[in-house]
């Protein structure tokens, strides 16, 4: 925040234990949404606040150094401090009148950057603070603790969060994380637990009944080319899935495997083969679009919010959701037709929606880093690039296990160890936050208690959760939207524990008419949990309708498999692979992908640098110069990209949990009020973005016929110069796995619903990723909204 006198910076960061504020050349003032009622000295540098709500704030005020500033500086009752000021300004809610001291302590160390390091199973936050010798204060969540190494618990009173439970302060300027990896690491294409031999013939049957049903007249058009990614994402895991029966039936190179193979063949080929014929019904395609990094559809591309095709996508809405499907089926097509490991047109197109949604390389100037995955949080959040007063939110935590499950996966297939570690990693984190704070058991302290009562959260947003749906409030679907697809890596998240207490208190009272397809899913996800045969008797049932997403078959086959496969991959222990220190400051590595990733949220910002560590040249992403297809996979410097966004439906019930508004806010008494200006310039962040081709890349679809092009460079379509001439523009070339036969401009981008806006009063939104993803220009409009008057 910029005036003509001077200019007020803002580092904001999930976990902050105090709002801070350097404050340069203009007067602070501290402002609340109920009257001040005290300002009290206490010391040089330190005051109290109360307000006629009853909350005590501690506020503080320090050089630029970090020292306390002298008794010349006072703050009178309206909150105006009596002149001119450079440095720090602090405010920190007082929990209990014994937390002072605590906070007095700390209050000199100024969380100004931080870094991410990730390894196979391990994550270290590195804290760099204004220079203090002060160790920093910070607050960690409940699945933070559980996996930190030896930490330091500040003696303080904890902090309730919107809607996570109470935040512990933790002191120290390194968090070491480690979380258990056998499970994940054992995850398979198929449920681990054998199946019966009484009921193997049934199953082969029933998989070459279904096989024949969707080769009659090609019906399996049907199931794949829906329209929409979503919808025909689900189409191609369902496939692949029944592919994996029969292959495990019958083996790979029989009649049955390769023809159900071929489905996913000739799905895939109208996806990445512009004008390939007999592709009525297939995703529309895609844009790549500049102006956020990554791939919109088509469908909705033009519409004011980007609110209903597709959820949303063409906003960046449920991108880890949609192309998870895709990444799976990628996976399995190679573990079917491992031929298909040398078609680099195929692979560009899977590791481009890998790159959209996780990717983390900073040499990727395509794409941003991790677009949903918050890595304070561990789990990813959905919304695009539409803003919401409630924040990002998360729907479908196991749509988003079979996202990471998909890249694991693909780095195995593909045999790029660190695309398979990270996959894994962000895998294990995930299930870890998925079953501490969505998937809730009697014992759940994170929420209130007749709100635990629902099991499940529903939609979860970043300052609220509603039992609800963003697209209807039955009870199946705020259930069962948690329970699709079925994955092995679905069964780590839902325990026997927790899908019993489910089941009986609340599922097992339902209906379950056996013309709802949502049935299929309740007894799949839960039921089969904790009584296998009857959900097997049930699914078994010619009546009883099945998921668009599922077959028969599949549901039967994880009926039988998934209670036992809880047991052998929760019991079972793998020696851990990669070889560690204990001390931050001691790693090493001879390839490492570095750099500043500024996060933008709805109610919280952070910024860091970003490190992978590993002594392989295998990961996946692109350089920014020339990304091609044989340069994608071996670039030492590169990795994957995450997209997300959450659909912009609306919820039809609001059983929710409320946060509450922060009482006090900070400024400055300048007028008029500061003008806008780009945060980079704040110094938030001593990263530079790559330079990125504002342009778009269109991907025909399969039914255009695209003009000869030179796969080497593409042309933009002549646009209009400042000189109102035409012009022609050649662009670097683009590897995406879209293969576009043009880059063609936009002339409107992804437009914003006028209501939806967020005032855009202190910088410029760059991204919309939620932790950690993606440049060093950062949004502080909600930073406004939040703290200045």
């Amino acid at each position: 925040m910029r005036s003509p006198n001077g200019r007020i910076l803002f580092p904001i960061y999930s976990g902050m234990a105090y709002v801070s504020g350097f404050y340069e050349g203009v007067t602070p003032r501290i402002t609340s949404t109920r009257a001040i009622l005290a300002v009290d000295f206490i010391s040089n540098g330190i005051w109290r606040l109360f307000n006629n709500g009853g909350k005590e704030f501690r506020l503080y005020a320090l050089d630029p150094a970090g020292h306390f500033v002298d008794e010349t500086f006072q703050f009178g009752l309206d909150g105006r401090m009596n002149k001119a000021f450079e440095g720090w300004i602090r405010l920190a809610e007082v929990q209990s009148t014994n937390d002072t001291e605590v906070l007095d302590r700390h209050a000199q160390a100024v969380l100004m950057d931080w870094e991410l390091e990730v390894d196979y199973g391990a994550v270290t936050y590195s804290f760099r603070t204004n220079g203090s010798d002060t160790p920093l204060l910070h607050y960690a969540y409940a699945h933070h603790r559980k996996i930190l190494l030896d930490p330091v618990l500040a003696n303080l009173t904890s902090m309730l969060a919107p809607t996570k439970g109470h935040m512990a302060g933790v002191l120290g300027d390194v968090w070491q994380m480690h979380v258990e990896m056998s499970h994940v690491a054992q995850l398979g294409f198929l449920p681990p637990a054998p199946l019966e031999e009484s009921k193997r013939s049934a199953l082969m049957e029933n998989a070459v009944e279904e096989l024949e049903w969707f080769l009659f007249a090609e019906r399996w058009r049907g199931a794949i080319f829906r329209s929409s990614y979503y919808f025909s994402g689900k189409g191609f895991q369902k496939i692949g899935a029944l592919c994996l029966l029969l292959e495990d039936f019958f083996g790979r190179n029989h009649s049955h495997t390769q023809s159900c193979t071929e489905i996913l063949v000739k799905g895939f080929r109208c996806l990445y083969i512009p004008g390939e014929a007999a592709c009525g019904g297939a995703p529309v395609g895609s844009y790549y679009e500049s102006e956020w990094g990554g791939i919109a559809s088509k469908e909705g591309f033009a519409d004011a919010g980007c609110r209903t095709a597709d959820f949303g996508n063409a906003c960046y809405n449920d991108h880890h959701f949609h192309f998870g499907y895709f990444v799976v089926a990628g996976a399995m097509l190679l573990k079917l037709r491992p031929e298909f490991l040398a078609d680099q047109a195929f692979r560009n197109y899977v590791e481009t929606l890998i790159r959209d949604t996780s990717n983390p390389s900073a040499a990727d100037a395509f794409f941003p880093r991790f677009r949903s995955f918050d890595w304070f949080d561990l789990h990813s959040w959905s919304r695009g690039v539409v803003p919401s007063y409630d924040g990002k939110d998360q729907e479908s935590t196991s749509e988003e296990l079979n996202l990471l499950y998909g890249i694991q996966l693909w780095g195995a297939m593909t045999e790029q160890t660190k695309v398979q570690q990270l996959g894994a990693t962000m895998l294990a984190l995930c299930i870890l936050t998925v079953k501490e704070f969505f998937l809730m058991t009697s014992e759940n302290l994170h929420h209130p208690a007749d709100f635990v009562k629902n099991h499940v959260t529903g939609i979860f947003f970043q300052n609220k959760v509603d039992y609800a749906t963003w697209f209807g409030s039955r009870i199946e679907y705020i259930h069962g939207i948690q329970m699709l697809p079925l994955t092995p890596a679905l069964i780590l998240a839902r325990s026997p524990r927790f899908c019993k207490e489910e089941w009986y208190d609340t599922l097992s009272k339902l209906p379950l008419p056996q013309n709802d397809p949502w049935t299929s899913i309740i007894l799949t996800g839960t039921l089969a949990m904790i009584k296998p045969e009857e959900a097997y008797q049930l699914l078994s049932n010619p009546s009883q309708y099945v998921d668009d997403g599922l077959t028969r078959v599949w549901a039967q086959y994880w009926a039988l498999t998934a209670a036992a496969s809880y047991e052998l991959l929760t019991t079972q222990t793998s020696t851990r692979t990669s070889t560690r220190t204990t001390s931050a400051t001691s790693r090493t590595a001879t390839s490492t992908v570095s750099t500043t990733a500024s996060t933008a949220t709805t109610a919280s910002t952070q910024t860091g640098t970003t490190t992978f560590i590993s002594t392989e040249a295998d990961d996946l992403g692109s350089t920014t110069d020339v990304p091609t297809s044989s340069s994608m996979m071996a670039s030492t410097n590169s990795s994957l990209s995450v997209a997300s966004s959450s659909s912009a439906r609306e919820a039809t019930t609001t059983t929710s949990v409320l946060s509450t508004t922060p009482p006090l806010s900070m400024s400055s008494t300048l007028e008029p009020a500061s003008t806008t200006e780009n945060s980079s310039s704040l110094n938030l962040s001593n990263d530079t973005e790559p330079t990125t081709p504002t342009t778009v890349v269109e991907a025909v679809s399969s039914t255009e016929v695209p003009p000869t092009v030179p796969s080497t460079s593409f042309r933009k379509r002549p646009s209009t110069s400042s000189s109102g001439a035409p012009e022609e523009v050649l662009v670097e070339p683009w590897v995406g796995g879209l293969e576009p036969p043009w880059l063609e401009p936009i002339a409107s981008s992804i437009t914003r619903a006028p209501e939806a806006a967020v005032p855009e009063a202190t910088g410029k939104m760059e991204a919309e990723a939620s932790s950690f993803a993606v440049t060093s220009r950062i949004a502080l409009s909600m930073l406004t909204l939040l703290m200045i008057t």
